[in-house]
């Protein structure tokens, strides 16, 4: 499975590079170009982002960014190997990145030091999330292994052997009390939280799940390789419901405060579903990092162009000449 895992990875590297033209006049994917792999808010209205380049063992950044000048990244610190997710705790005093190594990079905004814990997840790590009370640092790994580290302690508190699968993605419930990890099998795990007790899992299908978020206490969206945005039920054995089918691999996920479902695809393609409804806008390059600022604007990380905003726009409709009434 880790095999299949990684080369479905590969895979989907050499379709966005040989895309990378297509545009007209865009500057090719090479192994020196900055992918954006992650984003999120950084608690004092800035954003950090994760990045990397086409070989994945070279080092990659954590850079901070305004949401109104996104092209404007500030370097924070580096990573032995390609980051590829970064967190912040809500109060923004803290960042925690992790790499295609297995490392954890710890970075303390007051006194704006770094520090690298080596290979402490053990092998590449595709998510981390902060827990609700900002103590922890929750990862998933390639093997199927879930940690907890503690950042006051500095060490991993907890690990779970979670799946013989690779760990995808991970999200905290809304009510703080659940934890949702997808992996490469097609499944998504159910947690309690913070004890990480396995409550059981559902099958959203036999390809790799690659994300997962809460819509609500109940309710889960999740992103397939298999081309479909799924609804399921956040319990055990739960039967999935496809709301939305794109083109190629939804890969990342993410939902405003109001409830707006933004699901992206590996081939750049990002669909918004809405009360029923889907819609769709095109990136012009690979999307690999989406994050919501409010409700009406949401960053997104390409595989070439750097981060790139999409928002709504409302405007007046004009209104109907009422007919001119008849003179007897």
């Amino acid at each position: 499975m880790k095999l299949r895992l990684f080369a479905a990875l590969l895979v989907g590297l050499v379709t966005i590079s040989a895309r990378a033209d297509d545009s007209g006049g865009g500057k090719a994917v090479d192994a020196e170009s900055q992918w954006i792999t992650s984003i999120a808010a950084a608690g004092d209205g800035s954003f950090v982002a994760g990045t990397a380049t086409g070989l994945l063992l070279r080092p990659g950044t954590v850079s901070r960014f305004q949401p109104d000048a996104p092209g404007d990244l500030e370097p924070l610190y580096e990573h032995p190997a390609a980051v590829w997710s970064v967190a912040a705790t809500s109060d923004g005093k803290t960042i925690a990145s992790a790499d295609y190594k297995g490392n954890l990079v710890i970075y303390d905004v007051a006194s704006k030091t770094p520090t690298t814990h080596e290979a402490v997840f053990e092998r590449w790590c595709q998510k981390i999330v902060v827990s609700p009370d900002d103590q922890m640092i929750v990862a998933g790994n390639e093997s199927g292994k879930l940690f907890a580290w503690s950042i006051a302690d500095a060490k991993v508190s907890k690990s779970v052997e979670l799946s013989p699968a690779s760990i995808t993605s991970l999200a905290f419930s809304p009510n703080k009390t659940q934890l949702a990890a997808t992996d490469g099998d097609g499944k998504v795990h159910l947690l309690k939280w913070p004890e990480l007790e396995s409550v059981g899992s559902a099958a959203v299908g036999e390809e790799t799940a690659w994300c997962v978020a809460y819509e609500s206490d109940t309710s889960l969206i999740v992103g397939s390789a298999d081309r479909n945005l799924y609804r399921v039920e956040a319990k055990p054995e739960a039967k999935p419901e496809s709301i939305a089918k794109g083109t190629d691999w939804i890969t990342r996920i993410a939902v405003s405060d109001a409830g707006q479902i933004a699901a992206s695809e590996v081939s750049g393609k990002i669909h918004f579903a809405s009360g029923g409804s889907v819609s769709t806008i095109g990136a012009e390059s690979g999307v690999w990092a989406l994050c919501f600022r409010g409700s009406g604007q949401l960053l997104v990380g390409t595989r070439k162009n750097g981060i790139v905003t999409a928002g709504q726009r409302w405007a007046w409709k004009p209104v109907a000449a009422k007919p001119a009434e008849a003179k007897e």
